[in-house]
């Protein structure tokens, strides 16, 4: 280790030159701008455009009433005039019913047994059947909750109907309860969920831009005889470093335009400083680079590259936390997701940008970062060894 850094100390030209030669790979190659610019752009403006509706409302639902009672009928009105809801029609069986649903007319069901209003006006439990299209789970999610609100509702005016009255001047009253959400205000799954993505793009792009870097140097050899004409020769931790340089540079925009402008075009969560931001993104970027650098081994050519995608995009979105809360994984899932910059640094962009946390109530995650950039630095200059140690083998017995 002390040998590594008195390389980088005697060398920051070297270091310089390096930057400057993988930023001159960068511009000269259309694969790899389009993964470091254009995809790092496009896929939170395409994201942010899907998600936009944040929720969606006035769902179409059918009514099967076997119960045909002033009871059920108040359950119906109420329900329609909830904003997630939208009472299109009524049914006069189930079997009607499931016409329109596989059809598309409606998006769910709901059915009152014969005995609804007999349950009500015996005191005993009434159940409503609730059928939803599980196809897309926001609409599962919205009729669920509206159905749900109401019979609470309706379910607490029964009960303080039946409550003993309390004498005036005990002081006895109703607890009322509201929920006011902090940093999602609007209760949406764009606001919870693109928050995470839009991190995990940088990373996801930065891996797909070093694979192809990376998938390009090996072509060049192959096409000439084990020789990489644009190769830069410097110690490998010097090209390391110097290459997360040029990454970084290359990454203030799409940086900026992720995690400060989208969610200011979109309306998403804007509760962080955005200079604590910026400072919390540098050990992110810095990490990414460093973890692209080491991962690039496994790329054979330039095509390769897709298939990193198709197998870490899903990994990385269930190990941030987006899809399960990570303290009910296990502990080896846990590890695993500690070790990925995109979990830290989700975990913080999102604290700070959706509840307005400030960088300090951050420092576990800024400190993981910063510890993640040693290890990859020390993983990705071992990788880059092995490769010219190989490629020199190589050359040699041919």
């Amino acid at each position: 280790m002390k040998q590594v850094i008195n390389n980088i100390l005697k060398s920051p030209l070297h270091v310089l030159e390096a930057c400057v030669h993988e930023l001159k790979l960068t511009f000269s190659d259309v694969g790899v701008i389009i993964f470091f610019l254009v995809v790092s752009m496009a896929y939170p403006l395409l994201y942010s455009l899907v998600y936009n509706t944040e929720i969606p409302r006035d769902l179409k639902v059918i009514v099967v009433d076997d119960d045909r009672s002033r009871e059920s009928r108040e359950f119906v009105r109420a329900l329609d005039a909830t904003p997630e809801v939208w009472v299109v029609a009524y049914a006069a069986n189930m079997q009607e019913a499931r016409s329109a649903m596989a059809s598309h007319d409606c998006y769910g069901i709901i059915n009152f047994p014969r005995d609804y209003a007999l349950n009500l006006g015996r005191g005993e439990q009434a159940h409503v059947n609730v059928y939803c299209d599980m196809s897309v789970m926001m609409r599962y999610r919205q009729i669920l909750m509206a159905t749900t609100a109401v019979q609470q509702a309706r379910s607490g005016k029964i009960q303080a109907a039946k409550a003993s009255v309390v004498p005036i001047g005990l002081g006895g009253g109703t607890i009322v309860s509201a929920q006011v959400p902090l940093g999602n205000t609007a209760m949406g799954l764009g606001s919870s969920v693109l928050m995470c993505i839009l991190a995990l793009v940088l990373q996801q792009s930065m891996m797909l831009g070093v694979g192809v870097l990376h998938g390009g140097v090996r072509d060049r050899r192959r096409m000439n005889g084990g020789i990489d004409p644009l190769e830069h020769k410097v110690p490998a931790v010097v090209s390391v470093l110097g290459r997360a340089i040029a990454h970084t540079l290359v990454y203030v925009v799409p940086t900026l335009y992720a995690l400060l402008l989208v969610p200011k075009i979109f309306d998403f969560p804007q509760n962080g400083h955005a200079i604590e931001i910026m400072i919390f993104s540098l050990p992110y970027i810095l990490a990414c680079s460093f973890f692209s650098q080491t991962f690039k081994v496994i790329v054979k050519g330039r095509e390769a590259t897709f298939i990193t995608l198709a197998f870490t995009s899903i990994l990385f979105v269930f190990l941030s936390g987006i899809s399960w809360p990570r303290q009910s994984m296990g502990t080896f899932w846990i590890a695993m997701g500690n070790l990925i910059p995109s979990t830290w640094g989700a975990t913080g962009y999102i604290a700070m940008q959706s509840n307005g946390a400030s960088l300090a109530a951050q420092s576990q995650s800024y400190l993981m970062l910063w510890l993640l950039c040693g290890l990859y630095f020390v993983t990705a200059s071992l990788v880059e060894k092995f490769i010219a140690r190989r490629q020199n083998t190589k050359n040699t017995k041919n």
